[in-house]
């Protein structure tokens, strides 16, 4: 049998009927039954037009070249009748109306031929029924064809879903929660379950607590709380899980995106469970690549600032102290040599040099390492600030909820150069008038707050590439597993907080 191919859907309106769209084919013998026919057809008020053929090859002839909506057929033809006619319509794909007119048709014959898809059949002496007749079959056409491509769509439907089903790295799902049901439980999972947990959707389906126990009890304990939460329209639950290791060497993480909708008393979830163990391990791997560079640089750090110190003391002993030597005797030529005014001026230029290396080295050395902060990190803190004021002409204040602080050197050097940072990023942009410092000492942890009063931060400022400052504090800060904030609004000034934990120092008394 050929494919279907079912009414025109402009036809299927029964109102276009008056629009003289219908066309009817007639297999009829007979002149005058004919013109009969179409005088009700006329009658009853529907615009038409019809064709009669009275051989079985002329019906399959125009079914094959022409498109009809409507097949009536006389019950007794010369050579055939109208169960021929009607396999002849059905086999040409058509699901169009055919009724059945006739002079003499027993109850038992119309019954078969309504069975083998006659839409109708009617008595020759009761034609004033067939306008009715052809309206009423034409209505169960139009029900057939919705029907029809609403399973069609529906059998599209079910394939789209089945073949997304199949190949997405995970599984589709429903689950079911609620008040009252003491345990979720899955009623439906997919293909794609022997995938993910190796295992036939038989067992979930005969076992609907049997989807729960492939994950790590305290995972699963987990989802179960999220699950009986209420769901909120539109709004997904997500859930990242670990299914039961069973002695393998790396864990399988699970992804699960799920929607929920009350239904009665329970909660209807649908959604997918994808297998993340590969983004989980590259994260994993991303977390320890940050780890080992972050130990490369705290250590890079830490023997640059000993390279720094090393260099500071020799600037300090050794130039410093030749410099000085030096001085001592230009000083004794400038009295022993004879009172040549050329001669005098030549020494007292080279006096004078000296005394400008002898400060260069000195602040040379200073900035290497500045040596207040052999006697901790408050005084150097303070020191600090007061040489900027002197510096920049900025106004500023340091203070401290206590006297003494007890530091390793590396927490002492990190936090002299975060505020060091801080302060040149304020002389370099912020266009500041004043700088307040606070160091908050806590049983656990220290806060370094820099507050300005200067143009103020903008996201997209933290964000620059060449923001090195910022990155240089951060880094600085991880090393002890602390934090830096770094907020501000554009002409309310910047604030940056350093937080760092502290495990044992020795604090004294509060300032009052």
């Amino acid at each position: 049998m050929s494919e279907s191919r079912g009414l025109p859907p402009s036809l299927l309106d029964i109102s276009n009927f008056s629009d003289g769209g219908l066309k009817i084919l007639v297999v009829e013998d007979n002149d005058s039954d004919f013109e009969l026919m179409c005088y009700r057809l006329k009658q009853g008020g529907l615009k038409y037009t019809a064709t009669r053929v009275d051989r079985i090859d002329e019906l399959r002839r125009c079914l094959e070249h022409e498109e009809w909506q409507v097949v009536i057929s006389d019950h007794n033809l010369p050579g055939f009748g109208s169960e021929e006619a009607l396999k002849v319509v059905r086999d040409s794909g058509l699901d169009i109306p055919f009724i059945i007119v006739s002079g003499s048709i027993g109850e038992h014959v119309a019954v078969e031929a309504m069975r083998a898809g006659a839409d109708d059949y009617l008595m020759k002496d009761k034609m004033a029924r067939l306008v009715p007749a052809i309206e009423r079959s034409l209505r169960a056409a139009n029900e057939r064809h919705s029907l029809a491509t609403a399973e069609q769509a529906q059998r599209e439907s079910e394939r789209r879903f089945a073949a997304i089903a199949e190949n997405i790295p995970g599984i589709i799902f429903q689950m079911q929660s609620g008040p009252s049901i003491p345990r979720p439980t899955v009623p439906f999972v997919s293909e794609g379950v022997v995938r993910l947990f190796g295992v036939p959707p038989r067992l979930f389906l005969e076992n609907p607590h049997y989807f729960f126990e492939q994950f790590e009890p305290t995972d699963a304990a987990a989802l179960f709380e999220m699950l009986m939460e209420p769901p909120r329209p539109g709004v997904a639950v997500t859930w990242e899980g670990r299914l039961k290791n069973y002695g393998k060497r790396l864990d399988r993480w699970v992804l699960m995106n799920a929607v929920g909708k009350p239904r009665g008393n329970l909660f209807v979830w649908d959604g997918v469970l994808l297998d993340i163990s590969d983004r989980k391990e590259a994260e994993e791997r991303l977390v320890n690549a940050k780890t080992e560079l972050r130990l490369v640089t705290t250590e890079f750090e830490k023997r640059r600032e000993q390279e720094r110190g090393a260099i500071a003391r020799e600037i300090h002993d050794d130039m410093g102290g030749s410099l000085t030597k030096l001085k001592a005797d230009v000083a004794w030529l400038n009295k022993t040599l004879s009172p040549d005014p050329a001669v005098q001026e030549k020494l007292d230029d080279m006096l004078e040099l000296i005394e400008h290396l002898l400060a260069s080295s000195q602040k040379i050395a200073k900035d290497l390492r500045p040596g207040i902060l052999d006697y901790g990190v408050i005084p150097a803190l303070e020191w600090q600030m007061n040489d900027f004021q002197k510096r920049t002409q900025i106004q500023g204040t340091f203070q401290c909820n206590v006297d003494e602080l007890d530091l390793d050197a590396e927490k002492n050097t990190a936090l002299f150069r975060i505020l060091q940072e801080a302060l040149t990023n304020i002389v370099k942009h912020a266009q500041a008038t004043r700088v307040d410092v606070e160091l908050f000492v806590s049983e656990n942890e220290l806060s370094l707050e820099i507050r300005d009063n200067g143009r103020g931060i903008e996201n997209t400022d933290k964000l620059k590439e060449t923001s090195f400052g910022l990155r240089g504090m951060q880094e600085r800060v991880a090393a002890f597993e602390g934090w830096v904030d770094v907020s501000g609004s554009l002409g309310l000034g910047t604030t940056v907080m350093v937080s760092i934990p502290i495990s044992n120092h020795t604090g004294g008394a509060e300032n009052d």
